[in-house]
């Protein structure tokens, strides 16, 4: 039975390390991604105005812009919602698999908005603040990957005492 550890003993001491599959369990991934894209989402609604600010200038807020502020921080709610729900309402296969669909689902919409906003006007935020949507939705799509095809002995490590 896989426990998720590589164990050895160095000096009498007995060493546990921890292999991919540990690190990338898919509801840990959700609850991670889900989290991060509810609290993104609600700042997105909070300041809303800002960031209509910094994507069309001074001069271009207006209700519409407003509007699509709020409504990308509802997408991002939404997003928040459907991971939380998944880390806790799913398990097993079906929770790695979905954590694989919805990481690249996700990400694709990311890629998309990236390329179809700028046709706006919109002017989007730089690499440094782009970057880390990524590398969550990777670590969401890592631990899908990683479990879809686990036994049930496999699904849940455990530490051994």
């Amino acid at each position: 039975m896989h426990n998720g550890y590589n164990t050895g003993r160095q000096s009498g001491v007995e060493v546990k390390n921890m292999d991919a599959k540990t690190i990338f369990q898919p509801k840990i991934w959700y609850i991670i991604c889900g989290a991060i894209a509810l609290i993104g989402g609600i700042e997105n609604n909070i300041n809303a105005e800002t960031w209509a600010e910094s994507a069309w200038g001074a001069d271009g807020v207006n209700d519409q812009a407003l509007a699509m502020e709020a409504l990308f921080g509802l997408f991002m709610c939404g997003f928040g919602a459907m991971g939380l729900t998944c880390a806790f309402v799913l398990e097993g296969k079906a929770q790695a698999r979905f954590a694989l669909a919805n990481g690249v689902v996700i990400s694709l919409f990311f890629v998309a908005m990236f390329f179809v906003l700028p046709t706006t006007g919109y002017e989007m935020p730089g690499a440094a603040f782009l970057a880390p949507p990524f590398l969550f939705m990777g670590g969401l799509m890592a631990s899908g990957y990683l479990h879809m095809n686990d036994d049930q002995a496999e699904e849940a490590p455990t530490a051994e005492a």
